[in-house]
């Protein structure tokens, strides 16, 4: 929504500068409307960012925080659960998807530091005959945030970062060997509502529209397209794609 600058405060400021160029205000101190103050005492413009939303107060969740998301059982029978643990930060610090009780597939950061900005990352993979489990380390380069967001304005944040092979059972992957990665994630709010979590309704969420470097449709190469995510305060992740919270521990 845009935020327009109070008229009154435009016309005065308009005649004094085209007025004789003798004429001059000098106010010591702020200027306000209504009791709000539209420019400080150093001449910046205030604007209002009252609607604006900080994408990490729904990113994050309580510290230590454990939500579980599962999609409707399958045509035949299968259960697939998504289950994501926050740390003692609220910062998500483990995600497992699994099916009918077998780990699939997790990812785990830990040891993160922030200058320089690292962490260990260890994925672990279980889809096929043998579970592979491989840890980098992270070095970045660049990791940015979202801007404070507006309902229907698309952001974008990136990350450039070099990962080192520390530990690997896979035998293509050489320990100590570098690999260079960019990845960027997209994200769109629609819309701020409710969230209905078994018998408890969270109040404070956002529906959004994602994507992501790295959504991709590995049979075919093509992109996949945006998906709609939930996210509310004090859980993180509550929903995505078919997937939604059933209990938060």
């Amino acid at each position: 929504m845009t935020k327009l600058f109070p008229l009154s405060v435009i016309a005065l400021l308009t005649g004094l500068s085209t007025a004789a160029s003798a004429a001059s205000l000098d106010v010591h101190g702020e200027i306000k409307v209504n009791g709000k103050t539209v420019i400080d005492a150093k001449g910046n413009l205030i604007q209002d960012q009252s609607d604006l939303i900080n994408i990490d107060d729904y990113a994050n969740a309580v510290p230590n925080r454990i939500v579980t998301l599962a999609a409707p059982v399958g045509e035949d029978g299968a259960v697939k659960v998504y289950k994501i643990t926050y740390d003692e930060t609220g910062r998500s610090y483990k995600e497992e998807d699994f099916y009918n009780n077998k780990l699939g597939w997790s990812i785990k950061w830990e040891d993160r530091t922030t200058t320089p900005p690292t962490h260990k990352r260890t994925v672990t993979n279980g889809w096929g005959d043998t579970t592979t489990t491989t840890s980098y380390k992270d070095e970045f380069t660049t990791s940015s945030s979202y801007p404070l967001a507006q309902i229907g304005i698309s952001m974008a944040r990136s990350d450039i970062y070099t990962s080192t092979v520390i530990d690997s059972n896979q035998p293509d992957l050489v320990v100590g060997s570098k690999i260079n990665n960019m990845d960027y994630q997209t994200l769109t709010v629609v819309d701020k509502t409710p969230f209905n979590m078994g018998e408890t309704i969270i109040e404070d969420c956002i529906i959004v529209t994602y994507n992501a470097s790295w959504m991709i449709d590995y049979e075919t190469g093509a992109k996949k397209p945006d998906q709609i995510r939930t996210f509310c305060k004090g859980y993180g992740l509550v929903q995505f794609g078919d997937y939604k919270a059933t209990s938060a521990e």
